[in-house]
């Protein structure tokens, strides 16, 4: 179930370092996006964490913050909101202001700094960015499944699914309109260029050797 706005997703926090959450951080690289907290190198946090060479307490300083696990299991860890509004926030675009954590939909949204970003980078970026997109979609997909097979579903699970679907579509479109707007340019050009072989070859056209005849006759 899809949610009206980023602030029903009541601030959760999703992990970054699991296999979805790995995918969704190649994506936003993808997209040019410095993953860089205040100086401090958020995937370097992440590493340091899963290699037991920082304490819970330091991880706000690289943008993360723990997510507890039941059973006692070593928590997952994700982008604190602070770093998420650091990192992607465009403090010059109203709507960017309403981003307040990493499931917020106007940080995925078709207004939202992604897929504005989508249009300022490469093919090769894009499609990388749209490959991890899809990536972590299938994982969350058939986790999915599994929950719902097991007779339990889960709101926050299905809410990051909705807005990973809208980024990715949001991208596509966006694309395509771009790949159309070149390609009309393109062709514009290819007739403006044919419009002068044209008047060259052809005189009656008024083109240039129309107008080296004309002095010739003066």
């Amino acid at each position: 179930a899809g949610h009206a706005s980023g602030a029903d997703d009541g601030g959760e926090i999703r992990s970054v370092n699991n296999a979805k959450g790995q995918a969704e951080m190649e994506a936003v690289k993808a997209l040019g996006f410095p993953l860089l907290f205040k100086g401090y190198d958020v995937e370097a946090g992440i590493r340091l964490f899963e290699a037991n060479k920082i304490q819970q307490v330091d991880l706000g300083k690289y943008g993360l913050s723990p997510i507890p696990l039941p059973g006692g299991n070593k928590p997952l860890l994700g982008l604190s909101p602070a770093a998420v509004k650091f990192l992607f926030a465009d403090p010059n675009v109203a709507s960017d202001a309403r981003i307040k954590s990493y499931p917020c939909r106007e940080l995925w949204c078709d207004a939202g700094p992604l897929v504005r970003r989508s249009e300022q980078v490469t093919p090769a970026q894009r499609n990388k960015t749209l490959e991890k997109l899809a990536k972590s979609i299938k994982l969350r997909e058939d986790q999915a499944k599994k929950l719902n097979k097991n007779g339990g579903g889960n709101k926050g699970h299905d809410h990051m699914l909705d807005v990973l679907k809208e980024c990715e579509s949001a991208i596509r479109f966006r694309a395509e309109a771009l790949a159309q707007r070149e390609k009309e340019t393109e062709d514009l050009m290819k007739g403006l260029s044919q419009m002068a072989v044209d008047e060259e070859a052809f005189p009656s056209l008024g083109g240039p050797a129309t107008q080296r005849a004309s002095k010739g006759k003066s």
